[in-house]
């Protein structure tokens, strides 16, 4: 009778304890994989006002714009292309003059959000022109900002540069402080 009474215990534990065991080794789903695909448009374009100190005259000038077009090929690695011109007046003399750039580049994003700061470098061709006269140069310009995520395809931006320009054998330095908006080209 106690063999019996031994044999019937543990055959109650087994029973009850085996379902345990099988739920604990029931198998999860593995980590999510860190994609390195940006969760943004591939595409986008942007534009906006853009003020320029100009070293080579030595003039602050107050009417400019700046367009770009951006690839990304990465979540943190984008290929820019950025156009830009700004204006203005020789002390007050009336002439008038006129900066133009068209450079290309990469751009380093701090990776995704509502508020992402980039850093960017870029080179082209500078043009000058105007009454003060043409001057055909290189530029080569490094500079940051941030873009402000405002909805899934509008963000603003803000943006400070410093550009180095060769022109017909002397150097110059030029400064420029930009803001505008970002469209996104289609949805991922």
């Amino acid at each position: 009778m106690l063999r019996r009474l031994i044999v019937l215990s543990v055959s109650a534990v087994s029973l009850l304890a085996v379902p345990a065991v099988a739920l604990a080794q029931q198998p999860t789903a593995p980590p999510a994989v860190k994609s390195d695909e940006p969760t943004e448009p591939n595409w986008n374009i942007s534009g906006g006002y853009a003020y320029l100190y100009d070293g080579s005259w030595k003039e602050h000038l107050l009417y400019g714009f700046t367009a770009s077009i951006t690839r990304r090929v990465s979540s943190t690695i984008s290929v820019v292309g950025e156009g830009g011109g700004s204006h203005g007046e020789y002390g007050n003399t009336g002439f008038t003059i006129q900066r133009y750039a068209f450079l290309g580049g990469i751009r380093l994003h701090a990776g995704e959000g509502e508020v992402r700061p980039f850093f960017q470098a870029l080179a082209g061709y500078s043009r000058q022109g105007g009454d003060v006269g043409i001057a055909n140069g290189i530029a080569i310009q490094p500079g940051g900002g941030v873009d402000l995520t405002v909805n899934e395809w509008l963000t603003v931006m803000a943006q400070g540069d410093y550009r180095f320009i060769r022109e017909d054998g002397s150097n110059y330095n030029q400064y420029r402080i930009s803001a505008g908006i970002v469209w996104y080209l289609g949805k991922k």
